[in-house]
């Protein structure tokens, strides 16, 4: 059975190059059509809901904010939008302020009506890419949709308004169509590097477009071995990136630190930090912590959107608690830790910055195994890990960039130094 990364790009290929009014059609389309191939939702959702943005006609309820310098975000999880404030506070300066803008889902910003001459016009180009019968209506409700985002977006002037863009993610939808279109109007755009990437030597999830489909001129990277798994993967393609990749450091202005002196209790905790959706070896970690002594303590801390009831369908042992901070780093700055554990969550690595080691466990379906971190099966290799002493700041600057601050630097060349 082909993979769905393969159903994505064999179709992405046919949409390279294309273009409506000049502006490339493949990038804002292929992240509608990679949301859809890679749902869990039955196909008949996927059709059902492929139609229903045939319909949809973006309202743009933002527009008034999008002038001059401007830094977009959506994500709705309170650490992505500390993130994008923190950064649009970084890179502002007297002469050129940037304004953070949300820009709402298009599921919720949106009126329905149609238009007969885009449709017809996106029927044009879906026919021209001979995709396959089955994925026709996907492919026909991404262009049209993309279509119609350029035609309100120009129709408004919003790329005539805006300076600078910063995109948090033009990967994905909403914010790559935004940032497609001002890209074509030589406006200076950026995408922001938000989670760890890596080179994805199995299976490829859906994660990957963060940096596969970069809509953005520059996409900030962290360090340059994050730049390096992005060159591995595009190697691997045989594809050459179609954007610039500065070494602009850590999203986090963080000061690495060592255990806080306001934690509120003198136990020491190992902080198990579980990944979004691999299930089984999230249930398989927590057997083997479960094995431990009793005198033991962990703080177990969920991804914001796992299925909590599945991981943990009963109650944990008196020594495990469930970390219910707003962020990780609340976690970290109010309790002992002795050693981060997990894998495949970039939670992981922010633990580095407070000087505490952490250690990936080494699950069927982990992604990434860094060089310098150390790994473990079973509970006597833990024993060991947690017996040696290891400092995460090393590993915090290799890996994350942690003492590396060029966003200004490299945003800055780029900007009209006009005063507002």
């Amino acid at each position: 059975m082909q993979s769905k990364f393969k159903t994505y790009s064999d179709i992405k290929k046919k949409l390279s190059g294309l273009t409506y009014k000049g502006v490339d059609i493949c990038g804002p389309a292929s992240a509608i059509l990679a949301n859809i191939i890679f749902s869990k939702k039955s196909d008949r959702k996927k059709y059902r809901g492929a139609i229903k943005l045939l319909w949809r006609k973006p309202k743009h309820t933002y527009k008034n904010e999008l002038t001059g310098h401007i830094l977009t975000w959506n994500n709705p999880r309170i650490d992505h939008k500390k993130n994008a404030e923190q950064i649009t506070k970084r890179i502002s300066s007297p002469k050129a302020k940037f304004r953070l803008v949300h820009i709402p889902d298009i599921q919720a910003d949106y009126k329905n009506g149609t238009s007969l001459k885009i449709l017809f016009e996106a029927l044009k180009i879906t026919r021209s890419t001979q995709v396959e019968k089955k994925h026709f209506l996907y492919v026909l409700a991404a262009v049209t949709y993309t279509i119609r985002q350029y035609e309100t977006l120009i129709k408004h002037k919003i790329p005539e308004q805006i300076k600078t863009l910063i995109a948090y993610n033009s990967s994905n939808i909403p914010e790559c169509f935004l940032t497609t279109l001002c890209r074509s109007y030589k406006i200076p755009t950026f995408s922001i590097q938000h989670a760890l990437y890596q080179s994805y030597k199995n299976e490829v999830p859906l994660d990957v477009i963060n940096y596969e489909n970069v809509t953005a001129e520059t996409l900030l990277v962290w360090s340059t071995f994050c730049k390096n798994q992005i060159l591995e993967f595009y190697d691997r393609e045989n594809r050459t990136p179609n954007f610039k990749m500065p070494i602009a450091g850590y999203l986090k202005k963080i000061k690495p630190l060592a255990y806080p002196s306001t934690t509120n209790t003198n136990h020491s905790h190992i902080l198990c930090l579980l990944p979004r959706d691999e299930t089984s070896s999230s249930i398989s970690l927590l057997e083997i912590l479960k094995t431990a002594d009793t005198s033991q303590r962990f703080i177990i801390r969920l991804h914001p959107i796992s299925d909590k009831e599945k991981i943990i369908p009963g109650t944990l042992p008196g020594n495990f608690i469930i970390d219910t901070s707003d962020s990780i780093d609340t976690t970290l700055e109010s309790n002992k830790i002795s050693l981060a554990v997990g894998f495949n969550s970039t939670s992981i690595f922010d633990v580095l910055l407070y000087d505490i080691p952490c250690a990936i466990y080494d699950a069927p379906d982990c992604t990434l195994k860094p060089p310098g971190i150390p790994t473990f099966k079973t509970l006597q290799e833990l024993r060991i890990i947690l017996s040696e002493k290891h400092s995460g700041l090393a590993a915090a600057d290799y890996i994350l960039g942690a003492t590396i601050s060029k966003y200004t630097e490299i945003v800055a060349p780029e900007l009209d130094w006009q005063q507002e």
